[in-house]
């Protein structure tokens, strides 16, 4: 299903905003991580303090310090009492040799305590390794680790290690409970976030499609279109160019004084205005697109944010050919109008078309009977123009088929020749026919809705004709009528 242009600008403008939203999200959960693990540890350090000061006590009442350690009620009682602290798994004290002299359980004692994480290292990771470590699956345990410094007789040496470990599962269950409110108030944001970036995109992005609207109008010959924009800021001097416009060839429709070529240079002075505004429609685009690059070079080591980064360098470079088409479509032409026999007219497209052709076995046939007048026109546009028809019917012919560029001296219009584009295609539809050269419209996965446009553009430029007749598997039937070089 092809969407459209307000569709995808909503998408693009949404898509910014929940990248910014998920990226402030990624952060504070990752700086609340750190914060907790700073926590834990700040309370082991008191529960090693605690102990320490115990066992100091222990060493000036003097006697067997290891006997004294395992049997103290006091140092028991504080070794307990850490289970009843956040995140600890266990509190104990060990000798030099690893082996446990007291613990908060005492079915531990005499046993030797494996060693863990550091507790330290964690504390110094990085924010990224930290989280990686408390969402590690069953979670790790990491050890405060407060050497025992103590005079025992030999002068001050290393006694053995106080040992407080603590469980990142424990502290994965206290961040999530953190994060809930959390994730309440980001949905909420983001939802608003997400309205309020709608209503802004339409806002912004209205007077191209309200211009766009009134151009397609304006070149149909509907001289009573109205242009529904901002009083008040820069966009009035174009309603009011657009209006001017409109009054004159309205005047000029009602005095007989205009030919379509007339219009159609009007239009493309209009279209002067018009590509202003798509203009400084790119400008932020592209500033979006380099402060883009650079989040994504900032967040490189945050899973998922680089599909995020994608989705928004694809959205944000639809719009830009969305703009490029409308800038295409606007663009200003001068004619440089010279004499072209419609033989070498066709002669200069083979090719190209012939190329085509080959990829699906279509058979190119040129048809331009002798004393058929040369046409008067650009043959610039005028060769774009029928490179598109050509192109477009091989593509309307995948398994092959007949290909026919024929010229005539037109019988309906004194003065003027008919070009034919005729194919052995899959045909048109019916209910397509009349919105083939709508700008944008296209029934192609691919295709870009420009290609058509630009050829009612040129034609209407020459001051001529297009007319198309289809048969739905049988093939289809493109007339452009141009005035003839003897008028």
């Amino acid at each position: 299903m092809r969407l459209s242009v307000r569709t995808k600008q909503v998408a693009g403008v949404t898509a910014i905003v929940f990248a910014v939203v998920a990226c402030l999200g990624g952060y504070y959960m990752l700086s609340l991580a750190g914060v907790f693990i700073e926590e834990t540890r700040a309370r082991a350090d008191l529960i090693a303090g605690g102990v320490y000061q115990r066992i100091a006590q222990l060493t000036r009442d003097g006697g067997d310090l290891r006997e004294a350690i395992r049997t103290d009620a006091g140092l028991r009682s504080i070794l307990e009492s850490s289970m009843y602290s956040d995140g600890v798994m266990y509190a104990a004290v060990v000798d030099a040799q690893g082996v446990v002299l007291a613990h908060n359980d005492p079915s531990q004692v005499n046993r030797r305590l494996p060693p863990v994480g550091d507790l330290a290292a964690l504390v110094d990771a990085s924010a990224w390794e930290q989280s990686r470590a408390i969402a590690a699956q069953g979670g790790q345990a990491h050890e405060l680790r407060m050497p025992l410094m103590l005079d025992v007789g030999a002068g001050v040496q290393e006694f053995g290690t106080i040992r407080v470990a603590v469980s990142t599962l424990l502290i994965r269950s206290d961040l999530d409970k953190a994060l809930r409110p959390a994730l309440v108030t980001t949905i909420a944001l983001l939802f608003g976030a997400v309205v309020l970036a709608t209503l802004l995109a339409q806002w912004l992005l209205r007077p191209i499609l309200v211009l766009r609207a009134g151009l397609a109008r304006l070149g149909r010959g509907d001289t009573d279109v109205t242009l529904d924009l901002p009083l008040r800021d820069e966009f009035a001097d174009l309603g009011e160019s657009f209006m001017a416009v409109r009054d004159r060839l309205a005047k000029e429709h009602a005095d007989g004084e205009v030919s379509r070529a007339a219009m159609s240079r009007r239009l493309a002075a209009l279209g002067r205005v018009s590509s202003g505004i798509a203009h400084e429609v790119k400008n932020p685009l592209n500033a979006m697109r380099i402060h883009l690059e650079l989040l994504r070079m900032q967040t490189t080591d945050i899973p998922g944010t680089s599909e995020h980064v994608r989705v928004l360098n694809d959205q944000m470079r639809r719009l830009d050919e969305v703009v490029q088409g409308f800038l295409s479509f606007t663009r200003p032409e001068d004619l440089t109008t010279i004499t072209i026999p419609p033989a070498a007219l066709f002669e200069d497209l083979l090719p190209v078309v012939t190329a085509e052709a080959g990829k699906t076995g279509v058979q190119v046939q040129v048809d331009v009977p002798a004393g058929v007048p040369a046409i008067a026109g650009d043959r610039a546009l005028l060769h774009q123009a029928f490179l598109n028809l050509a192109i477009n019917a091989c593509h309307a012919m995948p398994n092959g088929g007949h290909l026919r560029l024929a010229a005539r001296t037109s019988s309906a219009r004194r003065g003027h020749v008919e070009l034919l584009v005729e194919d052995t295609g899959t045909g048109i539809s019916p209910e397509h026919l009349s919105r083939i050269f709508n700008l944008y419209f296209t029934t192609k996965p691919e295709g870009s809705g420009i290609g058509l446009a630009l050829v009612y553009r040129t034609v209407t430029l020459h001051d001529g004709d297009i007319d198309v007749q289809s048969v739905p598997g049988s093939g289809t039937t493109f007339t452009v009528t141009l005035p003839s070089a003897l008028q």
